[in-house]
């Protein structure tokens, strides 16, 4: 049986936005045995788990920026009695923070990501122009989304930043060999997988069927009702692979 007043075993959700990281990090919450907190170096907040944000558990802003290093292990260490601690690091977030946590054999690692990469941009600039980036289950349900015109360069700008990031990622580890957990949000939902990650982080997986993320999706709809310039944008990736992507169902 597992010591509790060891150290707590880590792991990192290396992600881009829009790809179901505020759904992921609840959902892995709801598991007795874990901590999942969200952007723990989000440069404007110290984004704990959602049950600690009414506290300065981890300290402020100002204070991680002074010690970086001393706010990783005290993020660490500070399990509130579970067994496995873990955040999310977003993009390139944090130089300082990726460089510790990539390089650190001990923490495993989540990388997350989204097949369908037009919806995911068209969330990102949904959020970007509407200021809503997550909606929990203790609000209401959100309503039909306004229509957004997309501007293509900065889709496929975006889109390229995003695979070199995770590019990057990997060649990392790879380099190091070690071993990680890729997840898409296309099968987050599915109870195998999440079984499966389970067993990667090393906790059991016979709470999977009561474990349940706590964030709305969204954009639900046809990205046809939500992309004003929806034409411009289906001519721009006509015989592109993500032209199906503009037709594919939202989950």
């Amino acid at each position: 049986m597992r010591d509790r007043r060891a150290q707590p075993d880590r792991f990192v959700i290396l992600t881009a936005p829009r790809t179901g990281s505020n759904y992921l990090c609840t959902l892995l919450n709801s598991h007795p045995d874990i901590l999942c907190h969200h952007e723990l170096f989000n440069p404007h907040v110290v984004g704990v788990a959602r049950h600690l944000q009414q506290t300065e558990i981890l300290g402020t802003v100002e204070e991680r920026e002074r010690d970086p290093k001393g706010f990783l292990a005290r993020a660490w260490s500070m399990s509130t009695g579970r067994r496995l601690v873990g955040f999310k690091l977003c993009w390139r977030q944090h130089p300082a923070a990726l460089h510790a946590v990539l390089n650190d054999r001990l923490v495993r690692k989540i990388v997350l990501k989204r097949r369908n990469k037009v919806r995911s941009f068209v969330s990102l600039a949904l959020a970007r122009q509407t200021g809503e980036w997550v909606a929990y289950h203790d609000s209401p349900r959100p309503g039909p989304r306004p229509k957004i015109v997309i501007d293509v360069d900065d889709m496929l700008s975006t889109i390229a930043y995003n695979r070199q990031y995770y590019e990057e990622i990997e060649a990392s580890l790879a380099a190091t060999r070690q071993v990680h957990f890729e997840l898409h949000y296309e099968e987050m939902f599915l109870d195998e997988t999440l079984r499966l990650m389970l067993r990667f982080l090393g906790v059991s997986d016979a709470n999977a069927a009561g474990m349940a993320g706590e964030s709305w999706q969204l954009i639900s709809a046809s990205l046809s009702d939500v992309v004003g310039n929806f034409d411009e944008l289906a001519a721009a990736l006509m015989g592109t692979e993500m032209e199906a992507e503009l037709h594919l169902p939202s989950l």
